[in-house]
């Protein structure tokens, strides 16, 4: 197997942004136990990110991570990550500040967003995933798996009175919108002026431009 080209791994500023107790918490929440192939909580890090930051499959981290460490399995790369969840709870709470939110539970801020995934072998994508994750909680609350031919909308998702939607300028569509605020749902979305115009609330009613 051909190893991808080494990767820049040095992520100083990232780790500076992190609680300074994040090795501890390591330790503390079941991500890390001992040094054997990966030396330190901060190595195990540096793989998370080869994952979840620039989007490499396991195989591919494990390669990535052969070339300046110790070999490593796909298989090992997963159970790894499997184990990071509270940690990495932990680090993106304390890192968004939401340890400091007051919240009474009578919202729910839902961050949803489609995927697509194209099955091995494929020359183009196969499925789109479409999933919705409470914001505070840093929890999946929904996941919808569609044709590749079902575009993105809000419609894919169980919505209930107190629920604040966030997404981006794809679900900008009055077609996707309105019926979710009749439902009692707010929606925070970026505006795409190509897909939904908007006009003045006066007895003009003039477009805006």
């Amino acid at each position: 197997m051909q190893l991808p080209p080494h990767i820049n791994t040095r992520f100083d500023p990232f780790v500076q942004a992190l609680p300074q107790d994040f090795q501890q918490q390591a330790y503390q929440l079941g991500a890390f136990s001992r040094a054997r192939k990966l030396s330190s909580p901060l190595q195990l890090l540096h793989l998370i990110m080869l994952y979840c930051g620039l989007d490499f499959s396991l195989r591919t981290c494990a390669a990535t991570f052969a070339q300046s460490q110790q070999q490593l399995s796909d298989e090992a790369v997963k159970k790894r990550l499997q184990r990071c969840v509270p940690w990495l709870k932990y680090l993106l709470t304390n890192v968004l500040g939401l340890h400091r939110i007051r919240h009474d539970g009578s919202l729910r801020f839902i961050v949803v967003d489609g995927s697509t995934i194209q099955e091995r072998g494929a020359t183009t994508s196969s499925y789109r995933l479409h999933l919705a994750i409470d914001l505070l909680e840093l929890a999946l609350t929904q996941a919808v798996v569609t044709t590749n031919q079902v575009g993105e909308k809000l419609q894919h998702y169980t919505i209930q009175e107190g629920d604040v939607l966030i997404a981006d300028r794809g679900y900008s569509r009055t077609t996707t919108l309105l019926p979710v605020i009749d439902q009692g749902a707010d929606v925070i979305v970026r505006y795409n002026p190509q897909n939904m115009v908007l006009y003045h609330h006066d007895e003009r009613m003039l477009k805006v431009d």
